[in-house]
């Protein structure tokens, strides 16, 4: 009630600093930080975030030490439109937050709010990957529930980043890609699942040489009670010089999903929140999540990414189809699943930039072709999509005054598909791909 009242009396017009003396701390304390928890105009390597916030732990306060803040707060005034991701002012509100919340002081935090007393929005921060949890909520007659909802997450956060790798056009690298991630992530001493959600291939557990399962995940994505833990398969592998093995654990495809059922029946028997429901189950139990996605836009791929925090979309610099469908994704796939998500009052994925795996040695002329192709990619989906600009997703390090096009990308290696052969990650088995993978990971996620 005093949080009611309080944004009760906040002008409609109120600047930033009539909501940052008024709104910020009564907020933060309805979170359940205590006044020796925040810290406001708590500084980083470039400015000061509005507010920090952490729980005090025994004779470490807050408030005195300044050590290991766990929330940030950015506050704007009310005039600042902060009811759309698609409004600039937001945009550029939650770049700010965003640096903040990657600048180097800020290790510890794991959460972000953004807010203007009449609306609020909460980002997680995963390592190098922050994506937001909710949407823009308005706090205008519902914010004991927003409250209560925003402070759940806050205090009982989920470990593990579910990712997943996804472009609707096939022969891209999807399944390599998560192989191999999966695998570096493990050297790298991260617990990892990986899922195989695409039956009609199953490549994640022949590149493995694991069957398929046979009714489990069926009947897990149906049935509630059903543990995931009973349809894990762990995967090892005994490395020469290293005394411990490497590996991971696998949810293998499900051969009672290829049948011939139509889609609408499929839909009926199996939710699109199914992967969703069956895989936050064991969130805690990892710290990443990879989906192998089939190459296409029906049900499987939309569970799929309906499942995710965030979307890792491979394509290739010689195939215009695969640069198209990398862009279709980001303005048409993507929107249509957190539109899904919103309504079960969650946020749902976002894209990562694209990453560019080649199946063969690129040539200036092919570079050049691609990026004419991107250019016209980029123009028409501005064009068509209310001007969503899907330049930084191609291009990740461009910026104003620098003409860097650099993509993200995995050199050509035949060391994959020997791999193949060996039934094992290339990442576990040849140096070259280890390396090549660990700086992807590093671009990415650590």
């Amino acid at each position: 009630m005093q949080l009611e009242q309080t944004l009760a009396n906040i002008p409609a017009d109120a600047a930033e600093a009539i909501v940052e003396s008024n709104f910020s701390k009564p907020f933060l304390n309805a979170l359940g930080f205590q006044d020796l928890e925040i810290i406001p105009q708590f500084p980083v390597t470039r400015g000061a975030v509005d507010h920090a916030a952490r729980k005090n732990v025994e004779n470490d306060i807050f408030l005195q030490t300044h050590k290991s803040p766990y929330l940030y707060m950015e506050v704007k005034g009310c005039t600042e439109d902060l009811s759309s991701e698609l409004c600039s002012s937001h945009i550029k509100a939650a770049l700010q937050l965003k640096r903040y919340l990657l600048d180097a002081k800020s290790k510890t935090v794991k959460w972000g709010i953004l807010t203007n007393s009449r609306y609020v929005q909460l980002f997680r921060k995963h390592n190098k990957i922050v994506h937001p949890v909710t949407a823009c909520l308005s706090l205008d007659g519902n914010l004991k529930d927003i409250v209560r909802d925003l402070r759940k997450k806050i205090e009982s956060p989920e470990k593990a980043l579910t990712v997943a790798v996804y472009n609707n056009k096939g022969g891209v690298g999807k399944t390599t890609t998560t192989l191999n991630l999966a695998a570096i992530l493990s050297v790298l001493k991260k617990r990892v699942l990986i899922v195989d959600f695409d039956p009609n291939q199953s490549d994640l557990g022949d590149a493995l040489d694991l069957a398929p399962l046979n009714g489990k995940l069926v009947s897990a994505l149906k049935n509630k009670e059903v543990d995931a833990r009973e349809i894990i398969t762990p995967y090892s592998f005994e490395h020469p010089r290293l005394k411990h093995p490497l590996g991971f654990d696998v949810i293998l495809a499900d051969e009672e999903l290829v049948s011939d059922l139509d889609e609408v029946k499929l839909k009926q028997q199996i939710k699109i929140s199914a992967l969703h429901r069956l895989l936050e189950s064991v969130k805690s139990s990892y710290d990443y999540i990879l989906i192998d996605a089939p190459p296409n836009w029906r049900i499987f791929a939309q569970k799929a990414l309906y499942a995710a925090d965030v979307v890792l979309i491979p394509a290739r610099h010689d195939n215009l189809h695969s640069l198209q469908n990398a862009g279709m994704a980001i303005s048409r796939f993507l929107p249509e699943v957190r539109t899904e998500r919103q309504r079960a009052g969650e946020y749902g994925p976002i894209p990562l930039p694209i990453l560019m795996n080649n199946a063969f040695k690129v040539s200036e002329a092919q570079l050049q072709l691609m990026h004419q192709a991107i250019a016209e990619i980029i123009k028409n989906t501005r064009k068509n999509s209310d001007g969503l600009d899907l330049t930084p997703y191609f291009y990740p390090r461009l910026r104003r005054g620098h003409k860097d096009l650099r993509t993200n990308r995995i050199p050509y290696m035949a060391y994959i598909s020997k791999a193949d052969f060996l039934h094992v990650p290339a990442v576990f088995a040849f140096k070259t791909a280890r390396e090549q993978y660990l700086k992807l990971a590093k671009e990415y996620f650590i």
